[in-house]
């Protein structure tokens, strides 16, 4: 490794940007003299790193399929003459595979070695890639426990770094509700929305979790409920569907963690959110809206799991109710809803099955952050090895 090491980082999306900073803190660590450069966001650029294009705000731009592909385009085009100009001894590539896994391709044919962070759930939707990620990166570092084994069985050298969601305790400050100000309201049952964290999810999600809240507020008269909005952007976006509805929610921004320790009940779209809620021991109904045809045409046929959401994935049964793909009438998910709110015993007995569930996240990651771990595989590289050049 030079004295002088020159890391180039790629973030597609807000998260990559977070798990992008953390990363930075610790190779500093590992690498005093480190040098950083790359794709990212703010959170990047306060850790230090010079970035020459920030994808993670394009969300106005990117909300079309043709833009998108020709932003990308572009940009991985001014990739590989940086990688040509300048080239980096060492590329982290974080999560966003459809972007990422091309830009392993162009450092690995000029010999720069590839250590890619958060691996891409191939498991889920497309197995027969596998050998073309394997081609692209030297190491890859997983979040998940069972992906270690199942990329290392496909030839992928792969390490278990843990998830940095469980990098922080789940009982701090800034999880406390009752650091809010103004206060969350206080209710007899309080339910939590969790409509996602990119601007087309919300479009999907948050009108027919209205319908939900139109419904359950009917039934429960006594409840509150609370959105949380990943930034002020989604916020404003919230708030702007919210609006005409004539419906009470009650708009956070920036507090998803506090918001979830509110709740006794979360309405939540699929993904990492589910995994954030079960940290948080509380009992959840996960939906993600999808057009009939689309499910139909393509979903059904490229999705390689039995169940859709992670927490239930990783459970191997369904744990939560999962609503997905959700594009016909609520009444199945109100059945579920008004059963889990006034059956004490039934949302008792689910955040307990949630807590045996993260508790080998936490034990692992107790001992050392998930950017430290992946500091330490990419100091353990040897990159006067990393000449493969994939055909």
């Amino acid at each position: 490794m030079p004295d002088h090491p020159l890391f180039f980082l790629s973030a597609a999306e807000p998260s990559g940007d977070a798990l992008g900073a953390a990363l930075i803190g610790a190779l500093r660590q590992e690498f005093p003299d480190g040098q950083f450069t790359g794709i990212g966001g703010p959170k990047m650029i306060r850790a230090g790193c010079r970035v020459w294009a920030d994808p993670t705000g394009n969300s106005a731009m990117l909300a079309g399929a043709v833009l998108q592909a020709r932003y990308w385009w572009r940009l991985l085009r001014q990739v590989r003459r940086e990688f040509a100009t300048h080239p980096p001894d060492l590329v982290v590539p974080i999560d966003s595979p459809t972007v990422n896994v091309r830009l392993s391709r162009l450092a690995r044919r000029r010999g720069i070695a590839v250590c890619y962070y958060v691996a891409p759930q191939l498991w889920a939707w497309a197995p027969w890639r596998i050998k073309a990620f394997a081609a692209a990166v030297d190491h890859l570092c997983c979040i998940l426990p069972f992906e270690e084994d199942y990329f290392r069985r496909q030839g992928v050298p792969t390490t278990y770094v843990g998830h940095p969601l469980f990098d922080q305790p789940a009982n701090g400050a800034a999880c406390d509700p009752a650091q809010l100000k103004p206060a969350l309201p206080a209710a007899s049952l309080k339910i939590a929305l969790l409509p996602g964290s990119r601007r087309a999810e919300i479009i999907a999600n948050f009108p027919p979790m209205l319908e939900a809240v139109r419904a359950l507020h009917s039934r429960f008269p006594g409840s509150a409920f609370a959105a949380a909005a990943a930034d002020d952007a989604r916020g404003w976006q919230i708030r702007g569907l919210l609006r005409h509805s004539g419906l009470r929610v009650d708009v956070r921004s920036g507090v998803t963690d506090a918001i979830i320790r509110w709740a006794d009940l979360v309405l939540t779209v699929s993904g990492t959110a589910t995994l954030q809620v079960a940290r948080h021991h509380k009992p959840m109904l996960v939906m993600y809206t999808l057009a009939w045809w689309k499910w139909n045409f393509a979903g059904r046929f490229l999705v390689q799991t039995r169940y859709l959401s992670l927490v239930n994935i990783l459970a191997g049964r369904e744990l939560v109710p999962e609503f997905i793909p959700f594009h016909g009438s609520l009444r199945p998910l109100l059945r579920r809803a008004g059963e889990l709110l006034s059956q004490p015993q039934q949302r008792t007995a689910m955040a307990r099955e949630l807590g045996e569930l993260v508790a080998p996240f936490e034990a692992f990651s107790r001992d050392m952050p998930a950017a430290r771990r992946v500091a330490l595989e990419i100091a353990r590289l040897r990159l006067s090895g990393s000449n493969h050049i994939p055909p």
